[in-house]
């Protein structure tokens, strides 16, 4: 349970450890860290698709670690948009007009990334939530669309963990 815990974290907070790296004084330093950071970013989701996929405990828990995440992710999202406008809105000027779009794609592909990622936990928990009976077959398979896009994922999220909650009361 600890090291799921420890993942988990490490998610919800990943995002904003890239978010501070780009404050770092020294520009070769600062670059050596950030491609650091990009390496550590595919281990550190790749080890959270499998503590989600190898979690054994309930599927309540999922759910709510998959909500906890997703909520924690909301500023991030926010900020990368955000950014994102600026700079389409920046392409009046000509040295923007070409970079503009393909920082805005890159920002697009970072967000989508986090989002498949920390979906993974609520894809679990919808598979185990049906297998038990808490779920029907087509709401879990509307649920595992919404968690693969953006806000609607946040939504799924607390519907999923929502309705195992009350399943298990409902139970004991």
């Amino acid at each position: 349970m600890k090291s799921f815990k420890f993942f988990a974290v490490t998610l919800m907070l990943w995002p904003y450890l890239g978010i501070a790296l780009l404050y770092l004084p020294g520009e070769t330093a600062r670059y050596l860290i950030l491609f650091l950071y990009l390496l550590l970013t595919a281990a550190v989701y790749g080890m959270n698709i499998i503590n989600a996929c190898r979690w054994k405990g309930e599927a309540e828990r999922l759910a709510f670690w998959n909500m906890l995440i997703k909520l924690v992710h909301i500023p991030f999202h926010l900020l990368l948009f955000l950014v994102g406008l600026i700079f389409i809105l920046a392409m009046v000027v000509p040295a923007l007009l070409f970079v503009s779009p393909i920082l805005v794609m890159i920002f697009s592909v970072i967000s989508w990334l986090l989002v498949l990622t920390s979906s993974v936990y609520g894809l679990m928990a919808i598979v185990r939530g049906s297998k038990m009976g808490a779920l029907s077959k087509g709401s879990a398979v509307l649920l595992g669309i919404l968690h693969l896009l953006f806000v609607t994922d946040v939504i799924a999220s607390m519907i999923v963990f929502v309705r195992l909650r009350r399943y298990r009361k409902r139970i004991v």
